[in-house]
């Protein structure tokens, strides 16, 4: 007989406030929430702007601008349940879906007029209103699926959230162990049963299929998608036996390897010669496509940058002048892309220019800045030059912010996952920056916090973020926090 409640216990005290709901509702409830949203967003706009001329929706005018609406409504909402199907899939990527709302809501938009230039109904709809129910949409749907992603992440990885159903089969011990230490809880995961080797295998080593076949049928009874195998990595053959036995069965079969190590993280299979692949444990934070797409990005944006923001920089050098003795520029050595040296151009704001191994963070109310460099330094202008560094291919745009050399060595000594930030240019703004996170790192907790919002943005890298972040960087007063 398998055993059943192998780590039941472990998840019995979540059982009062669990919500369990499989992926597949889940997802088109959210698309059915979505779907209103962008319905009440098209719609508001005409009854708002008919209103103020005294004009009121009324009769068949009403009935089209309603139709317009319900069918922006399926649209973006059949769009969105895609998305959180493929969100809840990923729960551990940290995605935000920002690409693919504003995607969505491009798509749906453009198609429901589409279909009003068909049937001829195109004049009939208000240009104004249109256009401001677009422009609205964007930010509004856009903010609400972030705070919707954002509850059911937190949701999920409190273990009240379960969408998923799995079975184990393995040894007693490697069941037992992988259950207490891969907290399939966090990741939307319940237990849908657990099926020990000893209890399927006979005593000449051969499989029972009759003992699998009928856990197999009354685990997919109830909801199963995914059977993970537990066991040793050299052990192939056995796990082709399992997997054989599964074939019949429209479940996903999982291999994991019988160990208590939890940081190493295995991403997918890269084909290797004969041997059918191997398992590749660290991929490059950006493919070919990205790294071509982001240096666009940061070329074309810096010099915009350097020709909108030219006056800028002719004020500001001649306030640095006129204050004191000293060149307007500075540059200081810092530790960039694959850790290698680059020299960070700043405009002058302090009356020393230290670099190398004797240097001291600037402090709140430091001597050292001059009055200029007090302005220049809360409002960021200091760090505008930064734009040549940008099109020297140095550093970009949007990216984990670089420290000078000496400080840089201090914190990775007392930070391990520090050096990880190295794996992407360095940049003028940053995920980290706009979150608050900036200024000196003399708190082991700020400096934590600053990687680990570094290595999220890593993680989750699009141009889409990269633009958020320019825009939060401009408007944000999180980003001006601690600047001095």
């Amino acid at each position: 007989m398998a055993q059943e409640h192998i780590g039941g216990a472990f998840t019995e005290r979540r059982r009062s406030r669990r919500i369990e709901i499989n992926r597949a509702p889940l997802s088109w409830l959210m698309g059915l929430v979505e779907g209103a949203s962008a319905f009440l967003v098209v719609i508001a706009p005409p009854l708002v702007y008919h209103n103020l001329n005294a004009m009121p929706l009324q009769g068949s005018l009403l009935l089209l601008y309603v139709g317009f609406a319900v069918l922006v409504g399926i649209l973006y909402g059949a769009a969105g349940a895609i998305s959180v199907g493929r969100f809840l899939d990923n729960i551990q990527s940290g995605q935000s879906g920002i690409a693919e709302g504003i995607l969505g809501w491009t798509l749906a938009f453009a198609v429901a007029l589409f279909f009003a230039f068909l049937l001829g109904l195109i004049g009939s709809l208000s240009r104004v209103s249109l256009i401001s129910g677009f422009l609205i949409g964007a930010p509004v749907l856009i903010t609400l699926r972030g705070i919707a992603y954002s509850a059911l992440r937190n949701h999920v990885h409190q273990g009240r959230l379960q969408y998923r159903k799995v079975g184990v089969i393995g040894s007693e011990i490697d069941m037992a162990r992988f259950l207490v230490n891969g907290q399939l809880w966090r990741v939307g995961y319940r237990l849908a049963g657990s099926l020990s080797l000893e209890k399927i295998l006979d005593a000449e080593g051969n499989l029972r299929k009759d003992v699998i076949q009928e856990t197999a049928q009354r685990w997919i009874a109830l909801g199963t998608q995914y059977v993970i195998v537990v066991g040793e990595l050299n052990d192939l053959d056995d796990l082709e036996r399992l997997t054989r036995e599964f074939k019949r069965y429209s479940v996903s079969v999982i291999g994991v390897p019988a160990t208590d190590n939890t940081s190493l993280r295995f991403l997918d299979i890269v084909p290797l010669g004969l041997t059918g692949g191997g398992i590749r444990v660290l991929r490059a934070p950006l493919d070919h496509a990205s790294v071509a797409l982001k240096r666009a990005f940061d070329v074309v944006g810096s010099l915009v940058g350097l020709l909108l923001l030219s006056p800028l920089f002719l004020v500001a050098a001649i306030a640095i002048k006129l204050e004191g003795p000293g060149p307007v520029f500075f540059r200081q050595a810092r530790r960039g892309f694959n850790g290698e040296p680059f020299f960070i151009w700043k405009l002058r704001s302090m009356t020393t220019m230290e670099d190398g191994n004797n240097m001291r963070q600037v402090s709140i109310g430091d001597s050292r800045v001059t009055r200029v460099g007090r302005f220049i330094r809360a409002t960021s202008i200091d760090e505008l030059p930064q734009f040549v560094n940008v099109l020297k291919g140095e550093m970009s745009i949007v990216g984990p912010r670089p420290h000078a050399l000496m400080h840089d060595g201090e914190l990775a000594v007392q930070l391990e996952d520090y050096a990880y930030r190295q794996r992407i240019k360095p940049g003028i703004t940053g995920w980290a920056q706009i979150n608050g996170y900036r200024g000196p790192t003399n708190d082991f907790r700020d400096l934590e916090a600053r990687t680990e919002h570094d290595l999220y943005y890593i993680d989750n890298w699009s141009i889409f973020l990269d633009c958020w972040i320019v825009l939060l960087t401009v408007f944000s007063r999180k980003t001006r926090q601690n600047a001095f």
